[in-house]
């Protein structure tokens, strides 16, 4: 069974440094946070001092920082929709970088509802609000929001992604087609979006797909997951030769983790079953055996190739040695007694 990588789940794309505020210059030294403090001290009552401060400490990327100014301006008065949006936006920054919870990600929603209430940042806010709901498989309530998102700004190609991601987990493969082709339409170089129509048009069984991979790998040259699928497109198109180059730049690029793996195994798969060639295979099987000595189904396809080339010991040998890590395997099992009912020496 060859394995396909087909969604790299690029959620919460939004960055939070993001602001619709832009008359705060960014300051990169640390004087401006000591002016802004002493501008706090003689007026501990002005919001907007506080969240002066939290943006520079969101520009310096101390967020822990700027949620405790952005709350105290918000205690101060919670009817500014600006402060709910960045209180939100920081919230769900740090649920990125896994510092959050799921409390803190429905905060997160409950302000840029806020935001919205108050009629501050309404694009954005229906955008990331429509981004939490994704996160959190309310797919149809995301969908209204990142269309009232498109409805206020329909140039911005992270809703229509997001709105993408939302039909793809619904099955509506044909209205996520059209929502990645309008993000490219903006954004010429969406790399992301490329790579999910080569996947959207692969699981149309159509080859439409590689077009949309070579646009990935034109913006990104390392994008491993586009030349995995890609060289999947090209094993079903029969083209083993194109494949193994996709699959080599796979290996190529990283070493010894799951996609390198996958692609090892594939590449076994394919010369053992596609191109009857056991002895090439048994080298990819062995290799991945090296990086991965538990992969129980590289070891097993090992011991057929090698009883296919009636090297009946090895065949032995990985098949026990495929049972050991996975006793239930059950084909295992029937394989191994049939080799040995076979054999009247290894009864």
């Amino acid at each position: 069974m060859k394995l396909f990588y087909f969604l790299i789940s690029f959620l919460f794309f939004s960055c939070v440094n993001e602001t619709s505020d832009s008359s705060i210059p960014e300051i990169q030294d640390n004087h401006s946070i000591i002016v802004v403090s002493n501008q706090i001290e003689e007026d501990i009552t002005n919001d907007s001092l506080y969240v002066e401060r939290a943006k520079i400490n969101i520009q310096k990327s101390r967020l822990e920082e700027a949620l405790k100014d952005l709350e105290k301006a918000n205690l101060l008065d919670s009817t500014k929709g600006h402060t709910h949006y960045l209180i939100a936006d920081v919230l769900l920054e740090l649920a990125k970088q896994g510092k959050g919870n799921k409390e803190s990600v429905h905060l997160s929603l409950n302000h840029f509802q806020f935001a919205i209430l108050y009629g501050s940042d309404s694009s954005l806010s229906f955008q990331k609000g429509g981004e939490i709901l994704l996160y959190i498989e309310k797919y149809e309530q995301s969908i209204e929001l990142l269309l009232q998102s498109l409805s206020l700004d329909r140039n911005n190609f992270t809703t229509y992604n997001l709105l993408g991601y939302c039909y793809v987990e619904l099955n509506d493969i044909e209205n996520a087609i059209s929502c990645f082709k309008q993000s490219i339409g903006i954004k010429s170089d969406d790399e992301e979006a490329y790579l999910q129509l080569g996947n959207l048009y692969y699981s149309k069984k159509d080859s439409t797909a590689i077009k949309y991979y070579k646009n990935a790998v034109s913006i990104n040259p390392t994008n491993r997951i586009a030349y995995y699928n890609m060289a999947m497109v090209y094993e079903d198109l029969n083209d083993f030769s194109k494949s193994q180059d996709a699959y080599y730049k796979v290996l190529d690029l990283k070493m010894n983790d799951k996609l390198h793996i996958d692609a090892l195994y594939n590449l076994g798969v394919m010369f053992q079953e596609n191109l009857e060639d056991p002895k090439n295979a048994i080298d990819y099987y062995l290799e991945l055996k090296r990086i991965n000595p538990n992969h129980y189904l590289g070891l097993f396809q090992m011991a057929v190739c090698y009883q296919k080339l009636g090297d009946v010991i090895h065949a032995e040998q990985y098949f026990r040695d495929c049972l050991n890590i996975n006793p239930e395997y059950k084909i295992a099992k029937e394989r191994l007694e049939q080799l040995l009912s076979d054999n009247e020496k290894y009864k």
